[in-house]
């Protein structure tokens, strides 16, 4: 993988990132009124400004006159949750629940494959620091740098919080370092809306996994849920693993 960031500026961005994670008081009485600040908000990318403690919402630009929401490029809507049980519903009957969570996982997983991709394209982070996407190298030869392992770590888990958390989906936690890629997601939509259930119910969730990790580290990847809350376990539980060819 051909790096854009040399060590001693991964090592920098890890010291300031770390130095605001230790000082969350100063972030959020001087720093996110500064990130929001109208002035300079158009100026910044939407990666910075969440490490100054913006919020997904502060970073959203509404423009209603032309009826459009912009998050650093990628173009979005607001919808109720229960649009998500509706839809599942729907498909449930007219495919039934094999057939239905599989079309769930599809859509979600080319719907967040393309949000990743006008986000990266779009203003979320500085071209340099995602010299990594799309290379099928990336995964092995950030494991082998623990400073760029963790400073990419920091940038997904800021991405995460703004599409995932915020976004009302679970609070989704990712780890690089094991072998298959572990997700987990407590307080998931999915689980939530389906109540009790005698197996996985999370095949958006799996989906939106699937879409954003091919398309960062450049393989094909399939997610499959070991645990669910939908069946009592404490949190959803999910394993990435490069995707065989049928």
């Amino acid at each position: 993988m051909e790096r854009a960031l040399s060590k001693y500026q991964v090592r920098l961005a890890l010291l300031v990132t770390d130095f605001l994670d230790r000082h969350r008081r100063l972030v959020r009485i001087f720093l996110r009124p500064m990130a929001n600040a109208p002035l300079l908000r158009r100026y910044l990318w939407v990666g910075i400004r969440g490490f100054m403690g913006a919020s997904a919402f502060d970073c959203h630009v509404i423009d209603a006159a032309e009826g459009e929401v912009d998050f650093g490029g990628v173009k979005e809507t607001f919808y109720p949750s229960c649009l998500t049980m509706v839809m599942r519903d729907t498909l449930v009957r007219e495919f039934g629940e094999e057939k239905a969570e599989e079309v769930i996982r599809r859509i979600a997983r080319e719907a967040v494959h393309m949000e990743i991709k006008f986000g990266m394209e779009g203003r979320w982070f500085p071209k340099r620091f995602l010299a990594f996407a799309g290379d099928p190298s990336a995964l092995e030869a950030m494991r082998s740098d623990p400073d760029l392992l963790r400073l990419v770590s920091k940038g997904l888990a800021l991405t995460n919080r703004f599409i995932h958390d915020e976004g009302g989906y679970g609070c989704i936690r990712v780890d690089l370092t094991a072998d298959p890629i572990r997700m987990t997601i407590d307080n998931s939509l999915s689980a939530r809306l389906a109540g009790r259930s005698a197996r996985p119910v999370c095949a958006a969730s799996c989906g939106m996994m699937e879409g954003a990790m091919s398309y960062m580290l450049g393989r094909d990847f399939r997610a499959e849920e070991v645990e669910c809350a939908a069946m009592g376990a404490p949190r959803c539980v999910f394993e990435l693993r490069e995707a065989t060819a049928s």
